[in-house]
């Protein structure tokens, strides 16, 4: 009767039909569906919604789940809630009945999130490492070309620990046109470091950080291909729970797509930060990226990043160049329920000038790094579009100054959205 009620746009009988059967079954899920499509009707959204959430709550099934769930993304988008329907139809692919649906579902979502003004990503992950402090391998110092060797002391060395970082990355579009967007941007990075033992008054708090970031970004398209991405930022670095450095950033990044297989990008910045530490130690970074992704059929994507940063500063052991390059690869034929990426990078940093206490290092510090990494995307293991993601990382690092020669192997177990 309530279902025929509703097809003869009667929504106030289904809706007391609904109340008819919650008086035989207050969990009766099927009461609280024809509410909140009898509510529709009227075009009361926030109240049917509501009344869609609980018949999700006392659904019996997994299809009565899905119908509810998506019934509630429906509404919330009416509603012009669009960051409600986005947490509905993530609900929704969780109880999809077959992947066909599921797709459907993960393009509504993609639909739904591309006119939603405010966007946001949050990545978590724990990493147990062997070297947590970035420490030496060695408990001797020994400098090239210095005919004296030093006793590190053991906050020095690598310390056994736990990493957990959170990275939260939202932005809220101000303005769109044709083939441009306008947003304002905030971000928040959190490291915090717990270590096995403490070690010579050091505990995970000394070294511990906090990035905090606002600004602006303007989106350009210049045809189909290609875009244009200006970001303005500023925010200040917390170490060891003291502030470290204020910053200001500008940077631009273009990005091409050549082909369906084909894509590259380019993008500089400049960041000037501003010394809080009390070490009159003010610099200038200037940075360039160059990136190219080439998709090789059926035996998957590979990738090639370089990046260049070059630090210019009064302050000691402040100013340095680094080379960076960095290769991936993701197979297109993946092992059952788990996507697998790979990645090999190395990394040289050098100092024209570096001191350690009174001893000035002939020609400087040169450090040279090689890193690999293998990344396991657990498909099988999906809630609400999220899967858990397992990297082993393996790092090793040759230096003129012992200290800076660096061994780490860390696990990282962590959290990312499949869309």
């Amino acid at each position: 009767m309530a279902e025929a009620a509703l097809a003869s746009g009667r929504p106030r009988l289904a809706y007391e039909l609904g109340e008819g059967l919650q008086q035989a079954d207050r969990r009766n899920p099927h009461a609280h569906f024809y509410q909140a499509l009898a509510l529709a009707q009227a075009e009361a959204w926030r109240a049917a919604e509501h009344k869609a959430a609980r018949a999700y709550w006392h659904a019996r099934t997994p299809e009565q789940r899905f119908q509810a769930a998506q019934l509630a993304a429906r509404l919330s988008y009416a509603d012009t809630r669009f960051t409600g329907s986005q947490f509905w139809l993530r609900r929704a692919v969780n109880h999809a009945p077959d992947d066909v649906t599921r797709d459907a579902t993960i393009r509504s979502y993609r639909a739904v999130r591309h006119r939603n003004p405010l966007r946001f990503n949050l990545r978590a992950s724990v990493t147990p490492s062997d070297n947590v402090n970035n420490g030496a391998s060695s408990p001797l110092n020994v400098i090239d070309g210095v005919p004296v060797v030093g006793l590190l002391s053991p906050s020095a060395q690598a310390l056994e620990g736990v990493i957990a970082t959170a990275h939260f990355i939202g932005s809220y579009r101000l303005a769109q046109g044709e083939g441009r967007e306008t947003r304002t941007t905030w971000r928040l990075h959190s490291r915090r470091v717990h270590l096995s033992d403490s070690v010579g008054g050091l505990d995970g708090g000394d070294l511990s950080s906090t990035t905090a970031e606002a600004g602006l970004r303007q989106l350009l398209a210049q045809g189909p291909a290609i875009t244009w991405r200006l970001d303005l930022g500023a925010g200040r670095t917390w170490y060891g729970g003291d502030p470290l450095y204020d910053f200001a950033r500008l940077g631009v990044q273009r990005h091409h797509r050549a082909s369906p297989r084909l894509a590259w990008a380019l993008g500089v910045e400049i960041q000037g930060q501003r010394d809080e530490a009390g070490r009159n130690a003010d610099t200038s970074v200037y940075s360039a990226f160059a990136g190219i992704t080439r998709s090789i059929g059926e035996e998957g994507d590979l990738g090639l990043r370089l990046q260049l940063r070059d630090a210019d500063s009064d302050g000691v052991n402040r100013s340095f160049t680094q080379w960076s390059a960095i290769a991936s690869y993701r197979p297109s034929r993946q092992p059952g329920l788990v996507d697998l990426d790979f990645s090999l990078g190395v990394s040289s940093l050098d100092y024209d000038r570096f001191r350690i206490g009174f001893i000035a290092v002939p020609g400087g510090r040169r450090d040279e790094s090689v890193f690999a990494r293998i990344t396991a995307t657990l498909k099988s293991v999906n809630y609400m579009g999220f899967v858990p993601a397992i990297s082993l990382t393996h790092e090793q690092s040759r230096s003129n100054i012992s200290r800076f020669e660096v061994e780490e192997t860390a696990l990282s177990v962590g959290i990312r959205s499949e869309f």
